[in-house]
């Protein structure tokens, strides 16, 4: 072969090895998970033992604390001139507060003086989208302590990038001006705020509820009406059914 007939074979084959690189690239499709309805816990540890676990707590306990937490979005003065101050949302609904509940239940039982209680929760809303509750939870000084990163934070799923909000829970997602209330505020423990939380707002919001108290309250309302109801005639008719719930007990 000579050099002429070997120049001219290299110009006839390359544009086809470049067709054909081009062919296997578009055969490349970059997929992403289905997004889907998600409740995860998990634990995380620190260097030094910080919280008083374990801790003991039925589900039906949990959900009462978690039922009366409630999340107040702040408002511009735009907003609030055009529609006044923003209603409080349930931190969790009915849905989700019985998907996270055992498993969080679960982790207090099993949490060492090291580990804290990391949670997360996804609502699908489309084939491309999910928004996003998550947090930690953890107890001290006898105080349930929850620090919300995210509270329905919206998350656009594209191919290619990575589930960071799954990955990270206790980062938010997309800036959020949110507090936390509690139904009865007489059973929260204020706390001063530091430097960073008190100028520059920066420290995601966080709730301290004297769980104790809150539970022997709970306790006391529940044991009314059922004690009320031993040797008694409800009605009218002796033996009837005891309010739900103190059906159990």
């Amino acid at each position: 072969m000579t050099r002429g007939t070997g120049h001219g074979l290299l110009r006839r084959l390359l544009p086809l090895a470049v067709v054909a690189g081009l062919a296997a690239s578009c055969g490349y499709v970059a997929t992403v998970p289905p997004v889907e309805d998600a409740a995860e816990v998990r634990l995380v540890s620190s260097l030094k033992p910080e919280y008083d676990h374990p801790v003991r707590m039925t589900a039906r306990d949990l959900t009462a604390i978690l039922q009366a937490v409630q999340v107040r979005f702040k408002a511009n003065w735009v907003q609030k001139y055009l529609t006044g101050p923003l209603e409080p949302a349930p931190l969790f609904d009915e849905a989700s507060l019985a998907r996270v509940v055992p498993p969080l239940v679960e982790a207090l039982g099993k949490a060492g003086p090291r580990d804290r209680i990391v949670f997360y929760v996804a609502h699908r809303r489309s084939n491309d989208r999910r928004d996003v509750t998550s947090g930690t939870l953890f107890v001290r000084d006898r105080l349930l302590i929850l620090v919300l990163a995210n509270h329905l934070n919206r998350v656009d799923v594209a191919p290619g990038l990575p589930a960071f909000d799954r990955k990270d829970p206790e980062v938010a997602i997309a800036p959020q001006r949110l507090t936390l209330v509690f139904d009865q505020p007489e059973f929260l423990v204020d706390r001063e705020p530091d430097l960073v939380d008190g100028v520059f707002g920066a420290a995601p919001p966080r709730l301290m509820v004297n769980y104790g108290l809150f539970l022997a309250m709970e306790g006391r309302k529940l044991a009314a009406p059922c004690a009320a109801h031993n040797g008694a005639d409800r009605n009218g008719f002796p033996g009837a059914q005891p309010p739900s719930p103190c059906l159990g007990r």
